[in-house]
């Protein structure tokens, strides 16, 4: 074998391990970023797990309202009470207004006519029935835009106040947890009588 086909052998033999050993620490970082990918992974995850805890420093819609001790602790807490006091009230209140309305709207309701008696009407004649109920209804609740923009504003406030109220439920603080429950109770305790039971917030 001559010289010159001895040293193209070796350049060939380096040039392939150079290759491996390429490949090798490809492979090793590669390992390596998967590693810790999923160690990231698990720590979001554990960081992120969903339970309760009891804490004197947990900030409440925001880092400028977290309480500095065990005082304003109390006193974030004595606001949630209002808070969920506050919004059973409305509920009471809104049902007390546009319920009883709407209950004297039906105190004399016009003849809403059966499915029973749609069945003699020929086909053609079974869309003027349904028109003729919907105009019914329709004039049995005019339209007075004192009562309804009231209505939407009693709705804003009433949702706004239950938003809130999960925000801070949300928070895993027993606390502050407690402390909506307390205010849902005292709020059903003053004004439950009155029909203070939010379909939306159950």
């Amino acid at each position: 074998m001559s010289m010159a086909t001895t040293t193209a052998m070796t350049d060939m033999s380096g040039m392939t391990m150079t290759t491996s050993s390429a490949m090798s620490s490809s492979t090793g970082d590669m390992g390596g970023m998967d590693m810790s990918s999923s160690t990231m992974t698990t720590m979001s995850s554990s960081d992120m797990a969903m339970v309760f805890f009891q804490s004197t420093l947990t900030p409440l819609y925001s880092m400028a309202w977290t309480p500095g001790g065990t005082g304003s602790y109390a006193g974030t807490c004595i606001f949630l009470i209002a808070l969920a006091l506050t919004h059973r009230v409305l509920i009471a209140l809104r049902n007390m207004f546009f319920n009883a309305r709407t209950q004297h709207h039906h105190q004399n309701p016009t003849k809403i006519e059966s499915s029973s008696d749609m069945d003699g009407y020929p086909m053609e004649a079974a869309p003027e029935a349904v028109g003729r109920q919907l105009r019914s209804e329709w004039n049995s609740h005019p339209f007075r835009v004192a009562t309804e923009a009231t209505r939407a504003v009693f709705e804003v406030v009433i949702g706004g106040i239950g938003y809130l109220l999960m925000l801070a439920v949300m928070t895993m603080n027993v606390g502050y947890f407690l402390s909506v429950l307390g205010g849902i109770f005292l709020g059903a305790l003053v004004a439950g009588r009155f029909g203070g039971v939010d379909a939306n917030h159950h």
